[in-house]
């Protein structure tokens, strides 16, 4: 078994993974990232398929100067080439469609447009203003029950359990509602967000490139077998793949971007940790399924629309992108449209996927009629299981650190408060490498 010396070892090339690699990079470590597959950047990636460039997961990604993301490439140099969606959101409603306007200020607007009577609409704005504010619920009460407790309208409940399934990844009943206040808060101070030009996975290569040649390394179709855990501290772990076989690599810092659950069984078990890590790691373990629809046509779907649409008025489809319409020299071929498509289970934790899956294609066709018969389809997807849309549920992370001293977790597993999707990867990397560097 050969063996190699690392400052630390990230186990995984998600966006959590690979911003954690880009930070301690840029703060003078000597980093080794270890990934399973080809392809870097999880469900932050693509593939082609028919000459289209598709998505593995992500299609907005946060690009402000605030943003983790931003900061991580910018620890290293790497460029985002990106084009810049801000403001470009459609919500589709029973009753039509409401276009946010780009200049901000959409929130009013939206609920508004949910309504119907702007004495109601503004009593319930000044509610959700005084919870944004400081105001905010209990962390035992649902956003459902938060909404249910001030209006009965079906239409504005509608309206958020489809922001909350797009955005969120799970539904009313599942989000605390000191949570999705937090989200709101975070998401609406001058947050930019766009899709990649050429597509996820080259974006993450932009950033290896740049960690790679600050002295850093990544192995890809590498995976690790074992964290080494000795005397309640990481030692290091055991790879195998590539040309090397099987590696045992010395670290003392470990960083896991496979999922908390995973990160403890690659560990050796949960009898590794301590009582209280146990017990958090054993409370609201669910993970969030999420359903993914690739299709290409050759026209798009909404003429003129180059934004992302959020349904509220489906049980299953939640959101549409057409990523042709919007960079159309990159993502498909001349004359075709690439569409994608999510949907989510109503009940995160007990649902029939298959059966949701059928009712999400199902809904597809109610809102663009003779979309099945016409699309060829490129992806249909279920994700769930080891490979979830998300790891834990919004407001249900663990924390990075483990009580295993040089264990980290970083990813959709671990999100700080207040955060999703690839921001939060990207944040829960922030944080570890503040606690990375600050004790080591």
């Amino acid at each position: 078994m050969g063996q190699d010396e690392f400052d630390a070892v990230i186990i995984g090339s998600g966006m959590g993974g690979m911003c954690a690699a880009a930070r301690l990079t840029g703060a003078g470590k000597r980093v080794l990232v270890l990934e399973k597959s080809p392809y870097l950047g999880g469900r932050c990636s693509h593939r082609v398929r028919s000459d289209c460039v598709v998505t593995t997961g992500a299609v907005m990604i946060p690009m402000g100067s605030d943003s983790a993301i931003r900061e991580a490439f910018d620890a290293v140099g790497a460029e985002m080439d990106m084009i810049d969606l801000t403001g470009r959101m459609r919500y589709r409603l029973r009753h039509g469609d409401y276009d946010t306007p780009p200049e901000g200020g959409g929130l009013i607007g939206m609920i508004e447009f949910a309504m119907k009577d702007g004495a109601q609409a503004k009593a319930l704005f000044r509610e959700m203003m005084a919870a944004l504010g400081g105001d905010m619920p209990p962390e035992e009460m649902t956003t459902q029950q938060w909404f249910d407790q001030r209006t009965d309208n079906p239409d504005v409940k509608d309206l958020f359990r489809g922001f909350c399934a797009a955005l969120m990844g799970t539904n009313l009943h599942e989000i605390p509602a000191a949570e999705f206040f937090r989200f709101l808060g975070s998401s609406s101070k001058g947050s930019r967000f766009g899709m990649t030009r050429l597509g996820n996975g080259a974006l993450m290569d932009t950033l290896a490139e740049a960690i790679t040649a600050r002295g850093s390394e990544i192995r890809r179709q590498t995976r690790c077998e074992k964290i080494i855990v000795e005397n309640g501290r990481v030692a290091g772990v055991v790879a195998h793949g590539g040309e090397g076989g099987e590696q045992r690599i010395v670290s003392p810092i470990v960083v896991s971007n496979a999922g908390p659950d995973e990160t403890a069984t690659l560990a050796g078990g949960e009898e590794v940790f301590d009582e209280h890590y146990r017990a958090r790691l054993n409370r609201n373990a669910a993970s969030a399924p999420i359903f993914h629809i690739s299709f290409v046509m050759d026209r798009p779907l909404i003429e003129g629309f180059e934004g992302c649409m959020v349904f509220g008025n489906n049980e299953n489809l939640i959101y549409l992108e057409i990523p042709s319409a919007i960079s159309p020299e990159t993502i498909s071929p001349e004359g075709t449209f690439l569409h994608i498509a999510y949907g989510a289970p109503s009940d995160a934790a007990n649902s029939d996927l298959t059966a949701e899956f059928e009712n999400t294609m199902r809904e597809l066709e109610a809102n663009f009629p003779g979309v099945t018969e016409e699309a060829t389809f490129l992806v249909k997807a279920k994700h769930s299981g080891r490979a979830p849309g998300m790891h834990r549920w919004p407001g249900f992370g663990m924390p990075s650190e483990t009580s295993v001293a040089g264990l980290y977790n970083v990813g959709d597993g671990c999100i700080p408060p207040g955060t999703i999707g690839t921001e939060g990867a990207a944040a829960s990397a922030r944080v570890a490498v503040a606690q990375i560097l600050a004790t080591h």
